[in-house]
């Protein structure tokens, strides 16, 4: 995994984050342009390290996804259609 250390391994899905929690981050993801690291450095906050680290599985290979996102609970089918569906609505 590397280059992924730094993420907390998510113990939720796209589908269950409020989409304006979600924007907030993808917001200072991709407008604002921080990286994932800034972003992470930026918060001790379990929440929010939880929500930065869904916002960086967004662009990232289906393989890594699954890697990090094992323990939100869901089939890899789900993760990988739910992120496709929250890439849309966010815009991505």
């Amino acid at each position: 995994m590397s280059g992924y250390e730094e993420l907390l391994r998510p113990t939720h899905c796209f589908c269950q984050i409020p989409d304006d929690e979600l924007r907030a981050w993808v917001s200072k993801r991709y407008h604002q342009n921080c990286s994932t690291m800034e972003l992470m450095q930026s918060t001790e906050d379990p929440h929010e390290r939880e929500l930065i680290s869904i916002v960086a599985m967004l662009d990232v290979p289906d393989e890594v996804l699954l890697e990090v996102m094992c323990n939100a609970g869901m089939s890899d089918e789900h993760l990988i259609h739910c992120r496709s569906k929250a890439k849309a609505m966010l815009g991505l």
